[in-house]
């Protein structure tokens, strides 16, 4: 089953005039009923949002789905692009708030993806706009802090090889490491289109996303989320380890965490299917729920 392009913001719903430069920037888009329980998927590293495509016939006919790119990839303003603003996790969490706030979005339900799940996070410690929060394979520090005994998976030394290498070779390094990210041995056709995906992007961008990614750390804000939060772990993940995903929910006051069939870093791409019944199982009043 193939999804649907989404729509452009604006089919049947109107933003008003002041937001229409924040939903241009990070190119907003809306699908599925106007009267249905928000859903925003935020991706996390490499992606825009065409990244969701495969997830998106099982939740488009009952949810209200909000799509956006981080500003530097997919659609959103390349000119927004600052390296000042975007250096750390505060630039893009600003632009997730902005979202919100652009289509007045009450009881959302943001599904983050890796460190987009760090995004929401922070965003859900002070909005009153997020009802609860689905963190798909989301670390709060991917790297190990042993003084704290903190074991989020990534020496100093890891992170300087994995920047070496995108700087060194950034089709090549798309290429090595896709496979990778969908909990397979081999390259196939849906690695090949996750490298196309993360070759569409400027090195530089990939570079400077990838470095705030490995040194973003919300774990101090972790006990300021009271959302209700499902916590999605895939099975060998390469990059967010179990006990990353274990912390995560000890840490929340209101969690539980599901241990996946999916294996790899992106079930939303290999196992979409998966990640959707245990989405709207955590819906409330949902029907798929147990």
């Amino acid at each position: 089953m193939s999804a649907p392009s989404p729509r452009p913001f604006g089919a049947g719903i109107q933003a008003p005039r002041s937001s229409s430069r924040i939903l241009a920037r990070n190119n907003v888009r809306v699908i599925g009923p106007a009267d249905g329980p928000v859903l925003l998927l935020a991706q996390g590293f490499g992606c825009d949002q065409v990244i969701w495509d495969r997830l998106l016939p099982y939740l488009e006919n009952t949810h209200r789905i909000v799509l956006f790119d981080h500003v530097g990839t997919g659609g959103a303003d390349l000119p927004d692009f600052q390296d000042g603003k975007y250096s750390s996790l505060a630039g893009h969490t600003g632009d997730l708030l902005d979202i919100l706030d652009a289509l007045e979005l009450e009881d959302v339900t943001v599904v983050g993806h890796t460190v987009a799940g760090m995004m929401a996070l922070t965003a859900a410690a002070g909005s009153p706009r997020i009802g609860r929060l689905v963190l798909l394979n989301t670390s709060a520090c991917y790297g190990q802090v042993p003084a704290e005994g903190y074991d989020g998976g990534l020496t100093p030394a890891d992170m300087d090889q994995i920047l070496a290498a995108v700087d060194g070779n950034h089709p090549l390094w798309a290429d090595s490491v896709a496979p990778s990210l969908l909990g397979q041995s081999a390259p196939s056709a849906l690695s090949d289109h996750v490298a196309e995906r993360l070759c569409l992007l400027d090195p530089d961008f990939v570079l400077g996303f990838l470095r705030m990614t490995l040194h973003a750390d919300v774990r101090h804000l972790l006990g300021q989320v009271s959302v209700p939060a499902l916590v999605l772990q895939s099975a060998g993940d390469p990059l967010t380890p179990a006990s990353s995903c274990q912390y995560l929910s000890e840490q929340l006051s209101c969690s539980a965490l599901v241990h996946l069939n999916a294996k790899g870093n992106m079930p939303h791409v290999n196992a979409p299917a998966e990640i959707a019944q245990a989405i709207l199982g955590f819906l409330p009043g949902s029907t798929h729920a147990s």
